[in-house]
């Protein structure tokens, strides 16, 4: 028999927070995880957010020297400062006022302007050729709100780029890798896909005050409908996978194997008409 597949989070086992104290520390803005949200990302991301994420957002939204941008969900203006190196005029937003702040402290080579902001409310800063939100849809509860808003500040022929972790692989506590030892495979285990799924996500496993934050889970179908519903249309789909190779050993064939097999982003892009 295969050993018992590992999660990709584990549960959390501690007695529910009083509704106060849950309502402060699942709070979807970040503003809570702030701190080690951005010593674990800084000023330049990850190795995967270098290796896979960046180019390949890049490659797909493909800003032109001149253009108006925005960057919702901009964190520590990672996005957003690649952006200005692209030549755009990039402003970034995000509802954790302490990652807006980090943003402004991190060197741009060219000025971006950082606002705390709400994405679903995006009257007043202009229009723009182009919109991006790196790795911050599956954390928004009021995503049919921000896909209105987002359609009406970008222009006629404009495009906005959503990267999320891959809705169908890459569920938190619902998706898990096994082995299986006869067959030497290692393989995706998937307990649920197709129901709507308010996941709350433990930043500091095994801590006993650790900040929360809470991820929302839809289908493909869901997830997609409210920016058809604004008016978008989908002008392009990638699958990225991981860069990162196993060292030799018994299971490296099948873990390598596995990681080109098994996606860990998925990006759209979508187009005003």
């Amino acid at each position: 028999m295969p050993p018992p597949p590992r999660r990709d989070r584990p549960p959390n086992r501690r007695p529910a927070p009083p509704p106060q104290q849950r309502r402060e520390r699942n709070d979807t803005s970040w503003e809570n995880s702030a701190q080690w949200y951005d010593r674990l990302i800084g000023e330049r991301g990850s190795e995967l957010y270098q290796s896979v994420v960046l180019p390949g957002a890049l490659g797909l939204l493909n800003p032109q020297r001149g253009e108006q941008a925005l960057d919702i969900g901009c964190g520590q203006g990672v996005f957003s400062r690649a952006l200005a190196a692209k030549g755009c005029q990039v402003t970034g937003i995000d509802a954790a006022a302490t990652l807006v702040k980090k943003a402004k402290d991190y060197p741009s080579r060219t000025p971006v302007k950082y606002l705390h902001r709400d994405a679903a409310a995006l009257d007043g800063l202009g229009q723009f050729d182009a919109i991006s939100a790196i790795l911050c849809i599956q954390n928004m509860q009021h995503l049919p709100k921000v896909c209105t808003a987002a359609a009406e500040v970008l222009k006629p022929g404009g495009r906005m780029l959503w990267v999320m972790n891959h809705p169908a692989f890459r569920i938190p506590r619902q998706t898990s890798w096994g082995f299986e030892e006869e067959r030497k495979i290692q393989y995706r285990r998937i307990d649920a896909y197709s129901s709507p799924m308010t996941i709350p996500i433990i930043m500091h496993p095994g801590q006993k005050e650790s900040e929360s934050t809470v991820s929302f889970h839809h289908s493909l179908t869901d997830l997609m409908a409210p920016a058809f519903n604004a008016g978008l249309m989908l002008g392009g789909l990638q699958e990225w996978h991981s860069h990162k190779a196993s060292q030799p050993g018994p299971r490296a064939k099948a873990e390598n194997r596995a990681r080109n097999e098994f996606p860990l982003f998925l990006a759209l892009l979508w187009r005003r008409l």
